[in-house]
């Protein structure tokens, strides 16, 4: 009973840390004593426990999520900005501890993340590249089964066209010729020919890194 009441009011980690330093005076002098080793490796899993998975604090700065590499304290962080020679936005990284705790803590430049939330992250972001390439798929469906495209020309001696036909003119027939379902933008990059006269043309548009379309284009005259 009264050692239930002296336990009464400490934390069990103030008690973990107590114990690991008994043992550790204790095994300085004895370090025969046969149960020495359970009762540290008990004493620190019972520190671990009292501050659950994630770890523990002392003095402010984070004593959790270290990793050995190259002799140094490492911690894995997902960067919340770009840092040059560290790494960019929603990036994972493997940075110093005393970084980590001197500077992008306190700039909120980083945040610890375990491989738990490092798995969840790369599922993600894979799902979202699946995603991205599949409205790809769709759209070249739709730029094949929706026919040419048409552009009208004022036509002059020799039937030369007036005017060039450019990226943008092709994007927004597209958009209206598929009502919609398909939406270019100038950053993809699309082959659009030298047109100087009257015909039908192809234009290969890259859609995605792996999904390309070829866009039919007919130019004909436009008339009065």
């Amino acid at each position: 009973v009264s050692m239930q009441h002296s336990m009464h009011g400490f934390s069990p980690s103030l008690f973990a840390f107590s114990l690991l330093g008994a043992l550790s005076f204790a095994s300085a002098f004895s370090p025969s004593l046969p149960s020495s080793l359970a009762l540290r490796n008990g004493a620190e899993r019972a520190l671990c426990t009292a501050h659950g998975r994630g770890g523990i604090r002392a003095g402010g700065l984070v004593m959790m999520a270290k990793k050995k590499a190259g002799g140094a304290d490492k911690m894995q962080v997902l960067l919340k900005g770009d840092i040059e020679g560290v790494g960019k936005a929603n990036e994972v990284v493997q940075v110093n501890v005393g970084y980590f705790n001197n500077f992008l803590r306190p700039k909120n430049l980083g945040a610890i993340i375990s491989d738990e939330e490092v798995a969840v992250k790369i599922e993600k972001e894979q799902e979202e590249l699946a995603r991205i390439k599949q409205e790809a798929v769709d759209a070249a469906d739709v730029i094949k089964s929706m026919g040419n495209i048409v552009l009208k020309r004022k036509v002059g001696a020799g039937n030369k066209i007036f005017g060039n036909v450019t990226h943008k003119q092709i994007m927004e027939e597209v958009q209206k010729k598929s009502g919609g379902k398909v939406v270019l933008t100038l950053k993809q990059k699309m082959d659009v020919p030298s047109v100087e006269g009257l015909g039908s043309f192809t234009v290969p548009v890259q859609l995605h890194p792996e999904v390309s379309a070829t866009i039919k284009l007919d130019v004909e005259e436009e008339k009065n």
